[in-house]
């Protein structure tokens, strides 16, 4: 028999279960306590037979209740059983977000929003047995770019550090890089709000791994260890360095350490590039719901506009509109460029 408990606030005290159940980077009190401050959070204690078996955590604000728990495998029996009681006791909820579920469901009055993919690597227990898995061009590419980086660089640093060694300016260093390359390739970087929240995260659960050539990071990865796995959130590089494919050496570094210290896989999270692929990334789908307590106008108006934006998507990711999308990012960068000029 299933039966569900519900309290306000972080369930601080069952962060290990939260951890130890979901294996999800962003499934945690610390993440949620960071990143959504002024959120007023509940969560559920759902049992089965007295023994708990699910935490799920939620924002209800106005008509909507927000699950928190994402990159979450959650059967539909439990999700069923959650909507029902968040209906039937929060009369003005009248719909319900589930964001990224690797779960697919089918259930009445829900709505498809929309679908990423999260690309997983299964790590072996030894980093051979991962180099030799690698097709033989990445393999090789990456040999040859790291010999003569060494050889270029002989005083090269390969740092990682975990948790509270972890330093704000290593954090905003990486950061920064990657905002830098973002806009090298044309591409509008988000509000860079995140370097703080990202410093604090990673002083719980963090794990950051860079080259440093004479005390100047030029490339690095931020990324986050939960239980047994490795979720990749960063990774940049120094454009003057490019020659030298510091980043996908970097990378590999990340990886190695990941196996190194027993983990069993590697997130390299939403976002399709084809170097995941190379580094044995296997898509794993993401979906993401909103559920309604009934048929609506509300409704009906929300599931044609995600069908036309699902479309909209398909056609602006088209090889057809493929020219169209390289003029804009060359426009972008040449843009940037002359920023940049402006402020020197």
């Amino acid at each position: 028999m299933i039966s569900i408990e519900c309290f306000k606030g972080l369930p601080l005290q069952y962060e290990s279960f939260l951890i130890k159940r979901y294996d999800s980077f962003i499934t945690t009190c610390r993440y949620i306590e960071i990143y959504h401050p002024d959120y007023e959070i509940n969560y559920a204690l759902i049992y089965e037979n007295n023994s708990l078996i699910e935490l799920l955590i939620f924002e209800n604000k106005g008509d909507t209740t927000t699950c928190m728990n994402r990159l979450v495998h959650i059967d539909q029996n439990i999700i069923s059983v959650f909507t029902t009681y968040i209906f039937e006791n929060f009369p003005a909820i009248k719909k319900i977000k589930i964001i990224s579920s690797y779960n697919s469901y089918s259930l009445n009055k829900s709505i498809l929003l929309h679908s990423n993919n999260d690309y997983i690597v299964k790590l072996p227990s030894m980093i051979d047995d991962y180099l030799s898995e690698l097709g033989h061009s990445t393999r090789k590419t990456i040999k040859n770019h790291k010999s003569r980086l060494l050889r270029d660089y002989p005083r090269i640093n390969f740092v990682t550090k975990y948790g509270i060694e972890i330093e704000e300016s290593i954090i905003d260093r990486i950061i920064q890089l990657n905002i830098a390359r973002m806009k090298h390739k044309g591409i509008i970087p988000e509000k860079n709000s995140e370097i703080i929240n990202t410093y604090k995260y990673a002083q719980h659960y963090g794990v950051v791994s860079y080259i440093e050539i004479d005390g100047l990071i030029v490339a690095g990865n931020i990324a986050y260890i939960l239980n047994k796995r490795m979720f990749g959130y960063v990774i940049a590089h120094d454009e003057k360095f490019s020659k030298y494919n510091v980043a996908k050496i970097c990378q590999l570094y990340l990886i190695q350490t990941a196996i190194e210290k027993g983990l069993t896989a590697f997130h390299f999270l939403w976002g399709d590039n084809d170097y995941k692929k190379r580094f044995l990334g296997k898509p794993h789908l993401l979906i993401s719901y909103l559920i309604y307590k009934a048929y609506s106008f509300d409704y009906i108006v929300t599931k044609y506009k995600t069908i036309l934006t699902r479309t909209l998507l398909v056609i602006r990711q088209s090889d057809l509109l493929k020219p169209l999308r390289n003029a804009i990012k060359t426009y972008r960068k040449n843009n940037w460029k002359k920023q940049l000029e402006v402020l020197q």
